[in-house]
């Protein structure tokens, strides 16, 4: 993965003071007019409005795939676990 040069940021320019987390200007850059920050258990995710868009709908994308699956009666990992197993034991001559 190639990171544009201009992402690479020194960290000693954000700040934390009583008040937050500050975080200088230059860091939002290309980000576009509306910026979205959200905060998770360990992370604080800072992405343009486009992205957020794009984030959400590749996740409801994956849950339908999912959910699709399940309906089909796709294998479960555990199953998938035990096939594997099988196939590597059987080509190691363990039967």
């Amino acid at each position: 993965m190639h990171i544009n040069s201009s992402w690479n940021t020194d960290m000693g320019d954000a700040r934390y003071t009583k008040r937050g987390f500050l975080i200088p200007t230059k860091w939002l850059k290309g980000f576009g007019a509306k910026v979205r920050v959200q905060r998770g258990a360990n992370v604080l995710i800072i992405e343009s409005e486009e992205r957020e868009t794009a984030r959400k709908q590749l996740g409801r994308m994956v849950r339908a795939l999912r959910g699709s699956a399940a309906k089909l009666g796709a294998p479960t990992l555990s199953e998938i676990e035990k096939l594997v197993t099988e196939v590597r034991k059987t080509r190691a001559g363990r039967n």
